[in-house]
């Protein structure tokens, strides 16, 4: 079992010292204007038999001071994540055998001070996914989430994202009754959305917060543990949505889903104002609002983007081709468009979305217009007909063209309804149309 370690650089900031008390290796930063807590952290990778890993996150440091601190942190990270146990399942696994991939991803880690100046956040949120051989049972998947406070050490309750938790959980259990559950799939083995697991929750640092259930409560087709996502801005009259609470501090403040929104709380960097922003996604064909890495790239072969996200359900025909539903929680309400062949990923449709200010289902069209900073190229009607056959609204669209960095014409569209609320917006390659 070969074991690979990588070094990185973190600091966590403490912006509360008068509530969590003394913190040991507390030092001034008069640069941030604040104290931080500066811990190294390590990326340990331990490979196996049959392509298997386990790879998990250590934090460690050179001031003595720290050890108690980091010990709880650490300890809580290979607890709940059982590193120990997938490390010796690990020296068990041999070729030609099933194998074990244990990967974890985080909330952001990086901040942006006032002056711009890059800081950290005092919260961080954290996602395992094993997959294969389990530590008991048949090969399957599963996650372990939790939400660390790293000044303290201790794991972060869900509550603590609100401000009037018991009525977000209202809500919740509200649109997972009538908007979710509908939606599953009657041939999934597990299939119950409740009890709702609130403790068990992931904050992506792109607005999202992820519910995330065990696989004998709700699993995919794919067989991966079942997960519904919330968009911030759909729990943002219970959210609590000050700088230093947990929310914002785990969210991608350069990125700014929520731009609307976010940009009376968290300090931007002029130069990462929306429109330039827009336009630099959309630049390199990726539709703003989603997290960068999640769609593969516009004209990515389907077989590689159905590797990536699994589909939920066969694919389904639109006027210019096919479309595909997948499971990734964050894409619920958002299509993956293709040629009619069903060979390339050529654009994406969604119902679901914070694009730098236009939040689908309540943005109007006038004011997605006067965000865009550029009037559309045309503004079309859409009958009944044609909605059904476009799978959006009836109502009007809002046409945008522009090229890409790679030459290829794109068009950037906003579907609005009949009142004239945005409800959809999409993104396709305009020469494989």
């Amino acid at each position: 079992m070969k074991k690979h370690v990588m070094r990185l650089f973190v600091s966590v900031i403490s912006f509360c010292l008068a509530s969590v008390g003394f913190l040991p290796g507390l030092a001034e930063n008069t640069e941030t204007n604040g104290s931080y807590l500066s811990f190294d952290y390590i990326l340990h990778r331990e490979t196996g038999a049959a392509e298997s890993f386990v790879e998990y996150p250590e934090f460690v440091s050179d001031d003595p001071a720290d050890e108690t601190l980091l010990s709880a942190i650490n300890r809580t990270i290979q607890e709940t994540a059982h590193i120990p146990e997938y490390l010796q399942l690990l020296s068990t696994i041999q070729e030609g055998g099933t194998g074990l991939r244990l990967t974890w991803q985080s909330s952001n880690l990086v901040q942006f001070n006032e002056q711009g100046e890059q800081t950290s956040a005092r919260y961080v949120s954290l996602l395992f996914s094993a997959e294969g051989k389990m530590l008991r049972g048949r090969p399957g998947q599963i996650y372990y989430p939790l939400t660390l406070d790293l000044a303290t050490g201790k794991q972060v309750a869900f509550d603590a994202l609100f401000t009037d938790p018991e009525n977000a959980k209202s809500f919740i259990e509200s649109y997972l009754y009538s908007e979710v559950e509908p939606t599953l799939s009657t041939y999934l083995e597990n299939n119950r959305l409740f009890p709702v697991p609130y403790d068990r929750f992931f904050l992506d640092g792109y607005g999202n917060v992820i519910l995330v259930y065990e696989s004998e409560q709700l699993s995919f087709l794919s067989g991966f543990s079942g997960a519904v996502a919330f968009r911030y801005s759909e729990l943002w009259e219970y959210l609590d949505t000050v700088p230093d609470g947990i929310p914002m501090q785990a969210m991608e403040t350069l990125y700014g889903t929520l731009w609307n929104k976010t940009a009376q709380y968290i300090p931007q960097p002029e130069k990462w104002k929306y429109p330039q922003l827009l336009e630099t996604f959309l630049d390199i064909s990726k539709l703003p609002g989603f997290p960068p890495l999640l769609i593969p790239d516009l004209g990515t072969p389907m077989e590689e983007v159905l590797e990536k996200l699994h589909a939920a359900s066969d694919s389904g025909y639109y006027a210019d081709g096919a479309y595909y539903e997948v499971e990734e929680p964050v894409l619920r309400g958002t299509y993956l468009l293709t040629d009619r062949e069903e060979t390339t990923l050529t654009g994406i449709l969604t119902s679901r979305l914070d694009c730098y200010g236009i939040e689908t289902g309540k943005t109007t069209l006038n004011e997605a217009i006067a965000l865009m900073e550029a009037e559309p190229v045309a503004l079309l009607p859409i009958d009944e007909t044609a909605a059904e056959m476009y799978l959006v609204c009836p109502g009007t669209v809002a046409l945008y063209t522009f090229t890409d960095l790679q030459g290829r014409a794109v068009q950037f569209c906003l579907y609005a309804d009949k009142a004239g609320t945005v409800q959809y917006i999409s993104m396709k390659l305009a020469s494989m149309l």
